[in-house]
């Protein structure tokens, strides 16, 4: 074999280990989502910490602006199965009874979130994610349980 086709047969070598190493890191890329747990008052129950808020609502020239909340030591409670909990924005709680149907939770009795359509978009042992949406603004609730 000539100097040039050892170089090349070195440069393919080279090419195909990576090849295959990039194929090796896709294959055994870590899939950690935690598998979600029935929409439930149940599940519901206990502290769950705002660890980000963030949505969107029309301005005063009905412009949709996009906006994100600083929610350190905001958090939601669920008392007990019946639905009794509140919301505490870091000076006040705002109590309120609630219901599910389906993945809706149904707010009474409350100002946080009055009138809007509340979503569970997502339940697991440690997350609880909430979409509130009207024709005016939506807002979205990432929170770990406590």
């Amino acid at each position: 074999m000539t100097t040039t086709e050892m170089k090349t047969l070195k440069h393919l070598a080279m090419a195909l280990l990576m090849a295959v190493l990039v194929i090796n890191v896709v294959a055994c890329s870590d899939d950690n989502d935690e598998p979600t747990v029935e929409t439930s008052l149940a599940n519901l129950e206990g502290t769950w910490d705002m660890v980000k808020c963030y949505g969107w609502e029309y301005n005063s020239n009905n412009e949709k602006e996009d906006w994100e909340e600083d929610v350190t030591g905001e958090y939601i409670f669920f008392e007990d199965e019946d639905g009794n909990g509140g919301y505490n924005n870091g000076y006040k709680t705002y109590y309120f009874a609630s219901s599910i149907e389906g993945d809706k939770l149904i707010l009474r009795n409350t100002e946080w979130l009055s009138g809007k359509d509340v979503t569970i978009t997502k339940l697991t042992d440690t997350e609880l994610y909430l979409k509130a949406i009207d024709s005016e603004s939506e807002e979205n609730y990432e929170m770990k349980r406590r």
